[in-house]
Formats: structure tokens, sequence, C-alpha cells
């Protein structure tokens, strides 16, 4: 791959939108192009970003080293099979796969390869939470997590027909990880609750316990009133409660609490005034 990467797009729905957007203007890479199968909506981003595109995925992987795939998770498999037989490294949003074996075998024929792959799981990397898990642990090893995400989608039904634990709750699953490391045990209840969903449960409740000694908590439920994600972190002496990208209060003992925003901790906003969040 060369010192200034091509980098294009798969797919600009309104997530693709802005990676899109935010790859036009990008410093130290070339944005290559996006990829949308639906005419009229490639012709809508075309105009409005003043973007190029490509008829076909064969014709964007020329014209690219890596690519970012934000398409609808059924089609996640073939894109970045595709992608990774053809030598580029991959972005892709969550999840990587409708099922763990997709996941694996996509993984790894990429590190076959050496190529880089990543899955879009942008809680971590929010500047709230990153400094509500630089509390808890520069005290020491954390004691416990819990992370709480609910929405309003009872009638809605879940993404794609699939889990919703898999399509959407999973950005909490990895949160824990990231917070407390692998998960050792897991003691867990699903249920339905007012609605049942084809092929997915509408409420998770699971206690978990991880291989480096934490214990964690996950809640989440589909059929409530209202989107709502929040992470509690603890340590010795320390907890830190955070809403990703916005806000987390750290409490010290014998402190003050000290309250931290997203936009305080980046001197910047999301685009269009609000993050972008699923």
């Amino acid at each position: 791959m060369t010192n200034s990467p091509r980098v294009g797009v798969v797919g600009a729905g309104s997530l693709g939108f802005h990676h899109i957007r935010i790859l036009r203007d990008l410093p130290g890479i070339q944005f290559s192009g996006f990829v949308e199968s639906r005419p009229e909506r490639r012709k809508e981003v075309e105009k409005e970003l003043r973007v190029r595109s490509h008829q076909t995925l064969d014709g964007l992987l020329d014209a690219s080293d890596a690519i970012i795939i934000v398409v609808p998770t059924s089609a996640h498999f073939s894109v970045g099979s595709a992608a990774i037989e053809r030598g580029k490294h991959v972005f892709i949003e969550k999840p990587p796969g409708l099922r763990t074996e997709e996941t694996r075998a996509w993984a790894a024929e990429a590190e076959r390869r050496g190529l880089k792959t990543m899955v879009g799981f942008n809680r971590r990397f929010a500047a709230v939470f990153e400094a509500a898990k630089r509390a808890v642990q520069e005290t020491g090893p954390p004691s416990m997590a819990m992370a709480e995400f609910h929405k309003d989608m009872a009638e809605e039904g879940p993404y794609y027909g699939v889990s919703i634990l898999r399509t959407d709750i999973i950005h909490v699953v990895d949160a824990l990880r990231d917070l407390c490391g692998d998960v050792k045990e897991v003691a867990a209840h699903v249920d339905h609750q007012y609605v049942q969903w084809e092929g997915s449960y509408n409420l998770f409740n699971a206690l978990l316990r991880f291989e480096s000694g934490a214990s964690g908590i996950l809640t989440a439920n589909r059929t409530s009133g209202n989107r709502y994600e929040r992470f509690e972190y603890h340590g010795r002496n320390v907890s830190t409660y955070t809403r990703a990208p916005e806000q987390t209060e750290i409490y010290r003992k014998g402190q003050p609490v000290e309250i931290l925003t997203g936009e305080g901790l980046t001197g910047s906003v999301a685009a269009h005034g609000k993050p972008i969040l699923t």
C-alpha cells in the first residue's frame, strides 16, 4: 500500500454517506470513490458531496487499496470476502457477519494474506469513554462494569430479521470487553416481551465474569420507552458513569465529581449537531 492509500466506500446509505463525507476531506488518504446499488441514491450522493462513484464493486476494488463496508448485514460476508480475495484492507461496520463462522472465515483469510481488518465498534473510541477507562485503570484493575442499551423498537422488529444482539447490542458487548477483557463465564436470561419477534428475542440480561477477575452486567430492552445507553465502570475508590459520546462523570473517593464532555475533550461536535450512533 502506498504512503497515501486509496480508500473507497461500499454503500451510501445514511451511515455510508458520513463515511464518504469524512473520507472526501481526510488528509493523508486518497478518496477513491464509492459504489451504491441504488442508482437514484448514487446520483444523490454524487451531487451532494461532489464525489465520484463506480458502477460495480470490482470497479471500486480496482481503484482502492482499502475499503469501508457499509451495507446491509446480509451482504457483509460476500462483500468482505470479495475485498479480501482481491488483497484489500477492510473496515466493516458491525456486525462482521451474520454468523460466527462467516466472521472467522474471512478474518482467517485476511490474516493469511497479511491484510488489516477492523470492525466499526465506535464506543471504545469516544473521548469520554476513554477518559472513564483511564480514570479507573490508573488506580489498578477494575472490579466491575455495567452496560445498559435500550430502544423503543417493539413494532419495528429486529434489523434484517437477525438477532438484535448480533446486529446492535453487540456494540456494548464490545465495550464491556474493552473495559474488562476476555469473557470467562456468562449466565444469561433472554425473552420475548409484549411482541413475539421473528429471529430474535427483545429482552436480554446477562451476568459476566471476565478472565481479569472483574464482573460485568449487560441489560438491553428493545421494547422500552426510548433510546438510552449508559456505562458504569468501577475500580478501587473510583467509579465512572458514561453516556458516550456526550459525557462522563468520574467519582473519586474524597474528591468532587469530575464531569467531562465529548465536546470539551475533542474541541468539536458531531456533524449536523448530533452524535452519529446506531
